[in-house]
């Protein structure tokens, strides 16, 4: 390319990384929901259990095993969409 030569446009074949023209698929919508909503779950449950220990009363055991399994949950569904991802570029 010289400096008075315009620059090539580029191909409309293929869409420009992170443009936001690639879709997720709908399970993997789905997986990013479920994470968020146990991590959520699971974090409101850590704060009921810590505002109710700072105020010195008895903590429900529904908050502990929602925090037991909700943030386990939650971390493994996001790793599962990380690992997803990377599949799904290397693919491409």
């Amino acid at each position: 390319m010289i400096p008075d030569e315009p620059a090539a446009s580029p191909s409309t074949d293929q869409p420009e990384p992170g443009s936001g023209a690639e879709r997720s698929s709908p399970g993997r919508s789905a997986v990013m929901v479920l994470a968020v909503a146990f991590a959520a779950v699971g974090l409101l449950s850590l704060a009921a259990i810590l505002a109710t220990a700072f105020l010195q009363g008895t903590v429900w055991p529904g908050f502990v095993l929602a925090t037991y399994f909700c943030l386990p949950i939650a971390f493994l569904l996001m790793a599962a969409l990380i690992i997803w991802s990377a599949i799904s570029r290397r693919r491409s």
